[in-house]
């Protein structure tokens, strides 16, 4: 039977923003997403029994219902009436409750993979549609590349193509629980009220970009949860100081963390760091932007 693998990219933010809080309690939010060429391998075989079969080489991942790669095959399944099952098989390199949608990245590579070998039933719109269902980054995972999300970061539009640049993506300590990491947001500004909180400016980041300046993109990152984060995650702080101290641009954690990552000016620069990092029993990988589409 025919089999498919998928890279399942990471992604970081370039820049995250929370702009208001809506009367149903989600936030909307202003983001820049990235693809990475750190990757989960997805091997997806289908069946003719209707089982969705999970495995994963990381014992600790739950290889059932709970899992989204599981979510995401169950329902695309249900949604297109096709009656099949697959077996899907995980190969980890993506940190775990990192902040870099690793989960959502398998899932993304669930749908697209599945629609490839069920002979394309759905558009791509249609798929981030569903993906929606799963997680705000889903669809952004499903096309990838560089791209400017907002309303609950699942609305995706067109943005400026990031330029080559060397990239440290690192990650140790405490996973962050983004609910936590909202209601921290909400209780340091004021549940978001009128006038409580300015949301970031873009524009730097946008002009760095567009001159593919990649000191100017270091630079002009942000990210709203290190606010409320960094001070009870000791080991981003840590992270940051060395990705800067070994020449980064700009350091900054990705989504709510706690994995940080850094741009630098080349790929012996970042190797560097890397390898500092590493010898600080500090998990860390050397990365570059992706065009998916």
């Amino acid at each position: 039977m025919e089999k498919l693998t998928l890279k399942a990219y990471a992604k970081i933010n370039l820049h995250l923003d929370a702009i208001s809080k809506e009367s149903n309690g989600y936030h909307k939010v202003v983001t820049v997403m990235q693809t990475v060429s750190l990757y989960d391998d997805v091997t997806l075989s289908l069946r003719g029994d209707g089982l969705i079969c999970i495995k994963c080489d990381i014992p600790t991942l739950p290889c059932d219902s709970r899992n989204l790669a599981f979510k995401a095959a169950r329902l695309f399944f249900e949604h297109t009436g096709i009656d099949s099952g697959v077996d899907i098989e995980i190969i980890k390199r993506i940190p775990m409750a990192a902040g870099l949608a690793g989960g959502s990245s398998d899932a993304a590579a669930v749908l697209s993979g599945l629609n490839s070998l069920c002979g394309y039933p759905l558009e791509t719109s249609e798929l981030c549609e569903l993906g929606a269902k799963l997680g705000a980054d889903v669809p952004f995972c499903i096309v990838g590349g560089t791209k400017y999300a907002d309303r609950y970061g699942d609305k995706l539009h067109s943005f400026l193509k990031m330029p080559d640049c060397a990239i440290v993506v690192a990650c140790a300590g405490e996973g962050v629980s983004t609910p936590f990491a909202y209601a921290e947001l909400d209780r340091e500004y004021g549940n978001f009220a009128d006038g409580v909180y300015q949301p970031h400016s873009l524009d730097a980041l946008s002009s760095a970009i567009e001159r593919a300046e990649v000191r100017g993109i270091g630079e002009n990152i942000f990210n709203i949860f290190e606010s409320v984060v960094c001070p009870s995650r000791p080991m981003v702080n840590k992270i940051k100081g060395i990705l800067k101290e070994k020449g980064a641009f700009g350091a900054m954690m990705s989504g709510s963390g706690p994995s940080v990552f850094g741009i630098f000016p080349s790929e012996e620069s970042a190797r560097v760091a890397m390898e500092a990092l590493v010898e600080e029993g500090l998990p860390s990988f050397l990365c570059a932007p992706v065009e998916i589409e």
